[in-house]
């Protein structure tokens, strides 16, 4: 979905996107005003919903290690939001992707991985959206998938409606609950060998 769509969208949930098969015009009824409003609680909207209920993961390479007495210190990606389940993925000397345990994530934008266990390793995490600054154009594209576009148009109407109508509010904000409460993920198995703490 478009910011231009999301607009429209938002609008027609307020019951402002037009009157008489005619749009509704920005000098009518302080329309310009929540027009301005959009791109902010869009923002906002867009951070709850990818969060929360429909996570965006991501893959990528751990590259350029600081050593650190025994230890290496790997800085995350700048969208890192939060470690998957699982955590890293190691390349062993067989080529192989197999799952890595031995490390530390520390402050939340480091980690930590014993340098006698150097090698290639990639994070699997939940990243932040891409959300541009200012005012969108109409013909950029949402960082978020579309099946919780919908509720982020709820949540962005509802948050427009709240000072002037409550009724109207509740609806809208009721509505945006329901539908973040469908896109709750069940729970996630990773399948893999449980290594021998003990090294035994």
């Amino acid at each position: 979905m478009t910011y231009g769509e999301m607009k429209d969208y938002v609008l027609q949930l307020l019951n402002q996107y037009s009157v008489a098969g005619d749009m509704v015009p920005l000098t009518y009824n302080n329309q310009a005003d929540d027009v301005a409003r959009i791109p902010a609680l869009t923002r906002d909207g867009l951070y709850y919903v990818t969060t929360t209920a429909r996570k965006l993961r991501a893959v990528a390479d751990l590259v350029s290690p600081e050593r650190v007495g025994e230890m290496l210190v790997y800085e995350v990606p700048d969208d890192f939001f939060q470690m998957m389940s699982g955590g890293l993925i190691r390349l062993d000397p067989q080529g192989c992707y197999t799952r890595y345990h031995r490390y530390r994530l520390v402050g939340g934008r480091q980690i930590l991985i014993p340098a006698a266990d150097q090698g290639v390793y990639k994070v699997e995490y939940f990243r932040y959206p891409y959300v541009p600054e200012g005012t969108p154009e109409d013909g950029d594209f949402l960082d978020c998938p579309p099946e919780a576009q919908a509720a982020v148009a709820f949540y962005v109407a509802a948050h427009l409606a709240m000072e002037d109508n409550s009724f109207l509010y509740g609806a809208l904000y009721n509505e945006f609950e329901m539908k973040l409460a469908r896109l709750q993920e069940g729970p996630a198995t990773d399948c893999t060998v449980t290594e021998d703490v003990y090294g035994l």
